[in-house]
């Protein structure tokens, strides 16, 4: 990476999709950085799938032009001819948001999209990080291997149980995140043929169902297609409200992968078939073992300084509405753009532009955490306004996909 040693150097704790997208803005700008990652290489976390929209042309116009063509490498429908789709059955009927060519969406699987953004980016994996200080004008960094880094300027991306937060917040996380009253049952399976088609049918990319007494939803999504187009990767989770979901003896904690499956299927029993064959069709063992807590947290305000955050460091959401990497996007374009405003290392004119990206940042995050919050209830089938990918979704009728429609060549067998 070529660098201009007259700039500041920024230190980035966390390889995820907003901790990348910064690595690869400040790369852009010949700003040096260094970004650190407490995995031990990146096949250690994959994920599932995000939808990507409004920013779509900044984020490829930000980063360097040395990288592949970015809807070719991440897609997650490639490569069938379809265009990526939500779909919600929530009281009556269907509504979808589609990709359009006004209005672009692209669902990315998240490893693929991930291997994009790691483009020439020299990840320092295995740094587990412990702790933070700062002497004088600049930021040291602690880690558990016993090595140490230094910069000018920290961005924390490391998460929800962010350490730089810790630091910044001087409180422990478990005094400033809050524990959703909903648990969740995860599975993941791959299907193929006729089963295939009737997942693509319900939704190209994802949908969900919300239950007949609004006390649960049920949400499926394709996390990446074949190479060949003739099966899907699928994951699904049912939410449920609950009360007691961040008990330490919470059922769920001790639960075996048989037992969450047959209560996933119990719970939804009374749901048409079609929307629970994803259920049926999943096997014990591809029943995610841990037992997902769901948290978030609002930040009102951050001190400025040389330390700042984004993404789930900084505002955690829950799942419910898809928008947590969007707003670590969003995030690490913004800040990218405030660091390559930086003319000096004077703490003074750090201050200043750092406070300007927090005060939007925040604002707009705390917005979408409770947005997130409120997504359960609308998905479960309560009332209020659906919102998907920053738009409504709008009546569409069913669908019939065959494989054969949007794969030429397709053969069944």
């Amino acid at each position: 990476m070529a660098e201009n040693s007259s700039k500041h150097r920024v230190l980035i704790v966390g390889a995820g999709i907003g901790g990348l997208v910064l690595a690869q803005c400040l790369r852009k700008q010949s700003i040096p950085f260094d970004v650190f990652e407490r995995d031990d290489g990146p096949a250690a976390r994959s994920g599932w799938a995000i939808g990507i929209h409004t920013l779509l042309d900044e984020l490829v116009s930000s980063v360097p032009n040395d990288l592949p063509p970015f809807e070719d490498s991440v897609n997650h429908l490639t490569p069938l001819n379809l265009q990526v789709q939500l779909s919600l059955y929530l009281k009556d009927g269907r509504r979808v948001v589609q990709s359009t060519p006004e209005s672009r969406i692209v669902r990315a699987n998240r490893l693929r999209l991930r291997t994009w953004l790691s483009d020439r980016i020299p990840i320092q994996w295995g740094k587990r990080l412990l702790r933070v200080e700062e002497v004088d004008d600049k930021v040291k960094l602690h880690f558990e291997d016993g090595t140490q880094a230094t910069g000018d300027i920290l961005v924390g991306a490391d998460g929800v149980n962010s350490v730089v937060r810790e630091h910044v917040l001087r409180r422990p996380n478990k005094e400033t995140l809050n524990t959703i009253p909903a648990t969740m049952i995860i599975g993941e399976t791959t299907l193929s043929g006729e089963r295939f088609e009737r997942q693509l049918s319900l939704g190209h990319s994802c949908y969900a169902k919300s239950a007949v007494d609004a006390s649960y939803f049920l949400f499926v999504g394709l996390s990446q297609t074949s190479q060949n187009g003739t099966n899907g990767q699928y994951y699904w989770f049912v939410v449920r409200k609950d009360d007691e979901a961040g008990k330490e003896d919470h059922w769920l904690r001790s639960a075996s992968q048989l037992e969450k499956l047959e209560h996933a299927l119990k719970l939804t029993s009374p749901l048409d078939p079609r929307f629970t064959e994803i259920i049926r069709e999943t096997p014990e063992s591809g029943i995610l073992k841990h037992s997902q807590v769901l948290r978030d947290i609002e930040i009102d305000e951050l001190p400025t300084g040389r330390i700042t955050l984004l993404g789930d460091a900084a505002h955690t959401m829950t799942p419910f509405r898809g928008e947590g990497g969007v707003h670590a996007i969003r995030d690490a374009l913004n800040l990218g753009k405030a660091l390559g405003q930086l003319n000096s290392n004077e703490c003074s004119e750090i201050k200043s532009l750092l406070g300007l990206y927090q005060e939007e940042m925040l604002e707009r995050g705390v917005l979408a955490v409770r947005g997130s919050r409120n997504a359960q209830k609308v998905n479960s089938g309560e009332d209020g306004d659906a919102r998907v990918w920053n738009r409504a979704p709008v009546e569409a009728p069913e669908e019939n996909i065959l494989l054969k429609d949007c794969l030429p060549g397709y053969v069944y067998t």
